[in-house]
């Protein structure tokens, strides 16, 4: 029986070839983007809608909605995904370009409204940016609350998340001077969207109760 022999000559450019494979490899580190609303298609997450009695909190109904990614929409020139509920209604319509994720029917606006940011992953802590609206009686104001944050929702620890108020002002009394209402809130993990949002009661618009909306874990 032949026994395969490979001479010091042959292993000589091989070994030369492997090292410098594995140099590269360490020296080139390979970088994941951040993605903290993933729009791939067909991409689909369950959420837990929680309707809370306004005065102590005892959860009054409770209900799930999945949402998926259902393809492109073409809108002003302007290429978002649609995202919509399990009866195929949409619910959003969402777009990302670098650090920032845009929509128009997207939290508490109805129908196509103007486009506006709704998250910037580069937007350091205390950070904000704003929408004057309604031809200046209303004002929409972004705070990035923290970064980089851990948060457990339904018994998953999500790391990576980036946590956002939202702070909604009127001119309706006066007419001229812009006054708080109310804030909601909004969680994304970074790989997996937002993971937790609450609404007010005054935003709920559900008498007496708030909202929260959680994610639920990926079934087995």
């Amino acid at each position: 029986m032949k026994t395969a022999r490979i001479s010091r000559a042959a292993l000589g450019p091989l070994s030369i070839i492997l090292i410098q494979f594995l140099y590269s490899c360490s020296d080139h580190e390979i970088t994941v983007t951040p993605d903290y609303f993933p729009l791939s298609d067909n991409n689909s997450a369950q959420y837990q809608k929680q309707y809370l009695n306004t005065q102590d909190h005892t959860i009054w109904a409770t209900h799930a909605v999945t949402l998926i990614v259902s393809g492109d929409t073409l809108i002003d020139g302007l290429t978002y995904k649609k995202i919509e509920n399990e009866h195929g209604i949409l619910e959003k319509v969402v777009r990302h370009e670098g650090s920032k994720y845009f929509g128009r029917n997207h939290e508490l606006y109805g129908g196509f409204s103007k486009e506006y940011l709704f998250l910037d992953t580069s937007v350091p802590v205390n950070g904000t940016w704003e929408y004057i609206k309604d031809g200046g009686q209303t004002k929409t104001e972004y705070v990035v609350k923290e970064v980089n944050a851990t948060h457990i929702v339904n018994g998953v620890e999500y790391k990576e998340v980036i946590k956002v108020e939202v702070n909604y002002y009127d001119s309706y009394t006066d007419g001229v001077n812009l006054e708080f209402r109310y804030s909601t809130k909004h969680y994304y993990a970074n790989g997996v969207g937002e993971i937790y949002t609450y609404y007010p009661e005054q935003a709920s618009n559900t008498f007496g109760s708030s909202l929260n909306i959680t994610i639920l874990p990926p079934s087995k």
